[in-house]
């Protein structure tokens, strides 16, 4: 039997055809009209003025904190409940982490109690820089809300939507709420560039910081003259070429996404023990991944023994991501996060390739049936 991986890319547009052009032009490193052209077509797409490209997901989320000035000791709130990348570059910048718990229903930063921590801060006389709100496998944060909350005490807002390129809340899309908004296009993402990120904000100025940042900093190219520390985090133009022929296709490869998850919906929500993951009334989510939280008592194995069933059966399912508070370099022994707890204790990411056909989804589902005891 076939393995069916999670989530692999799906190339079936002008890939081909841009890349051989780079090749044929010469123009493969990070110069190149692809480069430019990646970054206005996805400025428009998300309905941002300004797109800087990088090198991943990560870079651009560490260049968004050098932009908004966050440094040594200081504070930056974030969701326990999120993959590393989201919090390793406050790390990179000498500053602190503070982990708020996700909400149950959207899996993301809780409003409620990140406003508390802000408060809780603010009395012991330490502000918070920054604030990174992740948009966890798609599913919108309440980021209306959460803007609203660090308006209101005047903290920089970041949104890690590496895994919600084209999901909405309130009409708007993801990444646009924030000071700043981070992208990925790893291969598993929704749209990919093999590696890649983009950077996306309505202020010039620090989008010409940006690409002076992750353009080595460069005062006099010619002379080789740098006044501050840059990096070496720009997009080539191979890869941007590959991200221009997947953005013509990012509302098909969303449909698909979507069709997906209501497959899952129609087919397991029924299931004692089982619940598939749906979008709030006020969000649109592009379901990069379809997730299921398995309730032990209900089902009869947990989550964990499943995922262990299930990859044997060769399909490829993950679990939620580990509370980064528990990981032994962020280890916070006075972070109450038993939502983040107990969303990574239940949580089963699906296959969700756009390649998926009806035989695969019939497949993953006959094999959850199977294991219900």
């Amino acid at each position: 039997m076939k393995e069916i991986p999670l989530s692999v890319p799906y190339l079936n547009g002008n890939e081909w055809e841009y890349i051989k052009e780079c090749l044929d032009t010469n123009w493969v490193s990070s110069a190149g009209k692809y480069v430019d052209q990646f970054e206005e077509e996805l400025a428009d797409y998300v309905g941002s003025e300004y797109a800087v490209a990088t090198v991943n997901g990560t870079a651009a989320i560490h260049t968004a904190l050098k932009i908004l000035g966050v440094e040594r000791g200081d504070k930056v709130i974030v969701p326990a409940l999120t993959f590393i990348a989201s919090v390793n570059p406050i790390n990179y910048c000498g500053a602190e982490a503070i982990f708020v718990d996700s909400e149950m229903d959207t899996y993301n930063l809780d409003p409620v109690k990140l406003e508390n921590k802000i408060v809780e801060l603010i009395e012991k006389n330490q502000k918070p820089k920054a604030v990174i709100v992740v948009h966890l496998y798609g599913q919108p944060a309440k980021i209306k809300e959460i803007t609203e909350i660090c308006n209101k005490y005047e903290i920089y807002l970041i949104e890690d939507a590496t895994e919600s390129l084209g999901s909405k809340y309130k009409g708007q899309m993801t990444g646009t709420f924030g000071d700043i908004g981070c992208f990925s296009f790893n291969g598993n993402k929704l749209i990919t560039t093999g590696g890649g990120g983009m950077l996306v904000t309505d202020n010039k100025e620090w989008a010409e910081k940006a690409k002076y940042l992750t353009t080595q900093a460069k005062d006099d190219p010619v002379q080789f003259v740098h006044n501050e520390i840059g990096y070496n985090y720009r997009l080539t133009n191979i890869q941007a070429a590959l991200g221009v022929a997947q953005l013509e296709q990012i509302e098909e490869f969303i449909k698909k996404k979507r069709a997906i998850n209501d497959f899952y919906f129609n087919h397991l929500n029924s299931i004692e023990g089982i619940k598939v993951t749906k979008e709030l009334d006020n969000s649109y989510s592009n379901y990069w991944l379809s997730t299921i939280l398995v309730n032990e008592a209900e089902f009869g194995i947990n989550s964990k023994k499943l995922y262990k069933k299930l990859r044997e059966n060769g399909i490829m399912v993950r679990p939620f991501f580990k509370p980064i508070s528990e990981l032994p370099m962020y280890d916070k022994n006075d972070f109450e996060g038993q939502s983040s707890q107990k969303l990574w204790g239940e949580g089963i990411c699906l296959p969700s390739s756009v390649s998926l056909d009806e035989s695969d989804l019939k497949r993953i589902v006959e094999s959850i049936k199977q294991n219900k005891s």
